[in-house]
């Protein structure tokens, strides 16, 4: 890779677009990067990484070194740098995220980071991205470095490598492993682990099931649980013996148990027959008792027994009755039915007057109503005479006002039709107007739209704005929240290993058996789901920070876009330009259309005047007729209606009175026909009462009511008569059950004394069951224990069968994952180690290279085992052979100038090695950051002497300080000048 030129503006101390053209600084195959401290050598070095990267060279650079704080507020920041990979050149600008000023309104808004990567193709720039995550994808795969590799091969940074020589084992492993990827090897040693901790988990668990079978068989054999703490602690011969003597002990109690067992059954056996003998003696005296008291009992009820059967033989008598009291019941309800009615018709049944009376009137009344039946027609026809009198006198008032409105039209259309003569004029005059206005109104009608939609972008720009600072600020308050809680959980992972330590288990980090002193955890101990929660979190604000910035640049384009449109307009002023042009337009359209109206009017108004002519002439004559005809008509109405009023005598109307005639005549006739009901029913009431008296006196009953109280109901009948049967039959039964064969003989004054007997065995049977009960529960208890100590006896033989079968599977598995993590094995070397071992031994080969150039051959560096502590011999550590004096020491005691050039060597042999791990990647460009002002003179030749041998084959070597002495030595120079108002500038000299 080679640097063709770098365009930096707004950047670091910045403030104006800085070019500087590589190609001339690179004739020689080496340059100067030379100014005063601080002044922005070191961020030239930024801008290169910045640009390929998108980060800083420094690992601590802080990023509000991108924006130049001497530039104007709107200066966007950029980076464009054009560099060439295997012939093929590249181009690459970056601008980093940052603030800016409001278009509109006050306040700041922050523009989101852009990137673009292009390619040469012939005279032109072929663009292959323009998409962040592709572009550092694409700038690491064309180098063959990632960043952190790149910053250690190509520019070589002040001071990193000083730490990098005296530092400690640690220190120099974070480095390696970042450079040579270790993550493989440490993936393997973690999949080991984690299958060692699973395999050692499920030992433990074996173990566990061992100790639960021993626990089980234990309490199977009844022992208590400091026996079974005892039985856990022996060795497994002894806890087999032990058990064994148990299961012995059992079958010893079970054997006696079972011969008491046989004793209490043959004893309950024999007195099973005495109880049931003198059971079935007191059942047969409890049967003599019972029958005894339930005859007495029954005999007690024979009074109500013989109330039944008189009631049932009265009841059997008065049944001829019945029909006749029914049918005088019927005959009684006819007369009262036929006097209620009668009373309802305003009548008592002995008040004066006959059926023929009353017939007499009703026929008077109908021939009367009859009489008037043609003047209640007339009288029905009148209001139709009224009506037509009503249209006779509307009709000659309407020809009247016709007559009157035509004369008035006649005189009033002058005036009118010269009206709208005008009219029409006028609003042929404004429809010639409507075409220009309408075009104003469109135009206008666009700059407020855009106006208005302007007004809400703007709102919503500011809301994204607002939205998008807060989602920066969350994002790096969470990229703090990270870094912390890694800190904090790197910190405490002393602790945090020493909580996994077991008495007996090998420590994974030293491989000691014994703990004398673990560390302990502090106060908020950290653990790796937290970190890896805060990761997330923070992934999560970033994806929110990138969504807001890419709707806020949408806003921002679409307000343009408005701005444009509206042409400086705002939403008030075009809005009252716009209402005063539909104003224009309104009138205008409406005069268009009214135009044609206005002249068809016209013309109408015209053609009336002469058609009001001829009307007036027809409607005065028309009026005259109408007016003869209503006298007529009026006449003849008011004679009707006299004679109507003298007919109807006092009633509303002659319908009225014919209606009150009938209706009086309908009444009278009612009135016969209740009278002739009533007489009848009378008659027949007498009849009944009659026949009831003669045949209940027939069946021995006084009157009629006494054998209506006598009667009953068949299902009442039959009730009584099933009830004295069955007190019969209930009789008959009870004394023969008193009368058994069985019973005879038997004394019931000896009833206590049989029942006691009774009780007395069956008390004796009970005891004797119980105590058979109580010996077969202890032979089965002893049994059942016997039982389950077999059954988890077999357990606990199937449970260490298994762990043996783990123990034997697991141990290679444990074994590797000691051997890889450095906790087995002779050397004790984890995996990971063992290969920075490699690599960093030939770092150390390629640094000895130019170390023994540098230093005249007084100097070399030796990578040894040996250490200040068990963490420090991890093969990682430097020793410095000093030749003059045949001794080794450590790099912390060499000089500054000695520190320097040691550091540069080791830090060139560290390129080689990187390099060449990374498939040979070819830098043309390399950059050395500060440190030559701590060399004298000699040493400064023999350090710049190696720096001329990297010029071989092409490569360009920059050299970054301050030493006024490297001028003279280094005639191409990037020269770095602060300016008055404390921004800096560049200049090639070449």
């Amino acid at each position: 890779m080679r640097l063709h030129s770098l365009e930096v503006t707004a950047f670091g101390p910045y403030a104006a677009t800085q070019r500087i053209d590589f190609s001339r600084l690179s004739s020689s195959g080496l340059f100067l990067l030379e100014g005063p401290t601080g002044a922005g050598k070191t961020t030239i070095l930024d801008a290169i990484t910045f640009a390929l990267y998108g980060g800083l060279a420094g690992p601590d650079a802080a990023e509000d070194r991108l924006r130049s704080h001497f530039a104007p507020p709107d200066a966007e920041p950029s980076v464009e740098l054009e560099f060439s990979v295997a012939g093929v050149a590249y181009r690459l600008r970056r601008v980093p995220e940052h603030q800016r000023p409001k278009k509109r309104g006050e306040g700041f808004t922050t523009e989101a980071a852009q990137v673009h990567l292009q390619r040469r193709a012939g005279a032109d720039w072929a663009s292959l991205t323009a998409n962040k995550a592709e572009a550092g994808e694409l700038v690491t795969e064309l180098i063959g470095l990632n960043r952190a590799q790149f910053t250690q091969v190509m520019l070589l940074p002040q001071g990193e490598f000083a730490k990098f020589l005296r530092g400690a084992d640690d220190e120099r492993r974070v480095l390696l492993s970042k450079l040579f990827g270790t993550q493989l090897y440490d993936r393997i040693t973690g999949w080991l682990d984690q299958q060692r901790a699973a395999a050692q988990r499920d030992r433990a668990q074996a173990g566990a099931a061992i100790d639960a079978a021993v626990s089980a068989a234990a309490e199977a054999a009844g022992q208590d649980g400091a026996a079974r703490t005892e039985l856990l602690r022996l060795r497994p011969a002894e806890r087999a013996t032990r058990l064994k003597e148990l299961s012995t002990e059992l079958a010893s109690h079970a054997a006696v148990t079972a011969d008491g067992l046989e004793l209490a059954a043959a004893r309950a056996a024999g007195l099973l027959a005495a109880c049931e003998k003198a059971r079935q003696q007191s059942a047969v005296m409890t049967r003599l008792t019972t029958a005894r008291d339930r005859l007495t009992a029954h005999e007690a009820a024979r009074g109500e027994h013989e109330d039944r059967a008189g009631r049932l033989a009265a009841a059997q008598r008065a049944e001829p009755v019945r029909p006749l009291l029914a049918a005088l019941a019927e005959a009684d309800q006819a007369v009262t039915a036929a006097t209620a009615a009668l009373r309802q018709l305003g009548r008592e049944p002995d008040a004066p007057g006959t059926a023929a009376q009353a017939l007499d009137q009703a026929q008077a009344a109908e021939q009367a109503a009859a009489a008037l039946q043609h003047l209640a027609t007339a009288e029905a026809g009148l209001p139709g005479r009224l009506a037509t009198l009503d249209s006779l006198r509307q009709a000659a008032a309407d020809a009247a006002a016709l007559a009157g409105s035509l004369e008035a039209a006649q005189q009033e259309l002058p005036g009118r039709i010269a009206a709208l003569d005008e009219q029409l004029a006028a609003a042929r005059l404004l429809g010639a107007a409507l075409g220009a206005l309408r075009e104003q109104q469109a135009a206008v009608g666009r700059r407020a739209a855009a106006a208005a939609q302007l007004a809400d972008l703007e709102q919503e720009l500011a809301a994204r704005d607002a939205a998008l600072r807060v989602a920066v600020d969350t994002h790096q308050a969470l990229v703090d929240d990270h870094q912390q809680l890694m800190e904090t959980r790197l910190a405490g992972m002393a602790a945090e290993l020493a909580s996994q330590l077991a008495d007996g288990v090998p420590c994974p980090v030293c491989g000691s058996a014994a703990h004398p002193a673990p560390a302990l955890a502090g106060d908020g101990q950290v653990s790796a789901a937290d970190v890896d929660d805060a990761a997330g979190r923070r992934d999560a604000a970033a994806a929110e920070r990138s969504r807001l910035s890419g709707e806020r640049e949408s806003l921002a384009s679409a307000a343009a876009a408005c701005a444009a449109v509206a042409d400086g307009g705002t939403g008030p002023g075009l809005a009252a330009e716009a209402a005063a042009l539909a104003g224009q337009v309104a009138e205008a359209e409406q005069a268009v259309a009214g135009a044609d109206r206005l002249a068809a009017e016209l013309a109408g108004h015209r053609a009336e005047q002469d058609r009001v002519g001829a009307e007036l002439r027809d409607a005065a004559a028309t009026a005259a007729a109408a007016q003869a005809q209503l006298a007529a008509a009026d006449g003849e109405v008011t004679a009707l209606r006299r004679d109507v009023t003298a007919a109807a005598q006092g009633h509303a109307t002659v319908l009225a009175r014919q209606v009150a005639l009938r209706a009086a005549a309908a009444a009278d006739r009612e009135l016969a026909a209740a009278l002739d009901t009533l007489a009848a029913a009378r008659a027949e009431q007498a009849k009944a009462q009659a026949r009831a008296g003669q045949e209940s006196a027939a069946r021995g009953f006084g009157q009629p009511g006494q054998a209506s109280a006598a009667l009953l109901t068949p299902a009442q009948q039959d009730e009584l008569a099933a009830q004295v049967t069955r007190w019969a039959e209930t009789l008959a039964g009870l004394r023969a059950a008193a009368a058994a064969d069985e019973l005879a003989g038997l004394d019931p004054a000896r009833a206590d004394e049989v029942h006691a007997a009774a009780h007395t065995a069956a008390a004796a049977l009970a005891q004797a069951e119980q105590a058979e009960q109580e010996a077969r529960d202890a032979h089965n208890g002893w049994a059942d224990r016997m039982a389950r100590l077999d059954q988890r006896l077999a357990e606990l033989d199937s449970a260490q069968q298994d762990a043996d079968r783990l123990d034997e599977l697991t141990a290679p598995v444990i074994s590797l994952a000691g051997l890889a993590k450095g906790m087995d094995g002779h050397r004790r070397v984890a995996l990971t180690t063992y290969v920075l071992r490699h690599w960093f031994g030939q770092v150390v080969a390629a640094a000895n290279v130019r170390l023994s150039a540098m230093s005249s051959g007084r100097y070399e560096l030796r990578r040894t085992d040996e250490g200040g502590s068990r963490r420090e011999r991890a093969g990682l550590t430097l020793a410095v052979i000093d030749r003059h004096t045949g001794t080794e020491r450590s790099p912390r005691s060499l000089s500054g100038g000695e520190t320097f050039y040691t550091s540069l060597a080791l830090a060139l042999g560290l390129a080689d090695v990187v390099k060449a791990e990374a498939g040979g990647v070819d830098l043309d460009t390399l950059f050395i950051d500060e440190g030559f002002g701590a060399l004298d003179a000699e040493t400064l030749d023999q350090v710049m002497a190696v720096i001329d041998e990297l010029r071989d084959r092409g490569r360009v070597v920059g050299i970054v300080s301050h030493v006024a002495d490297l001028k003279d030595r280094v005639p191409e120079r990037l020269e770095i000048r602060r300016l008055p108002d404390g921004s800096s500038t560049t200049r090639v000299l070449a």
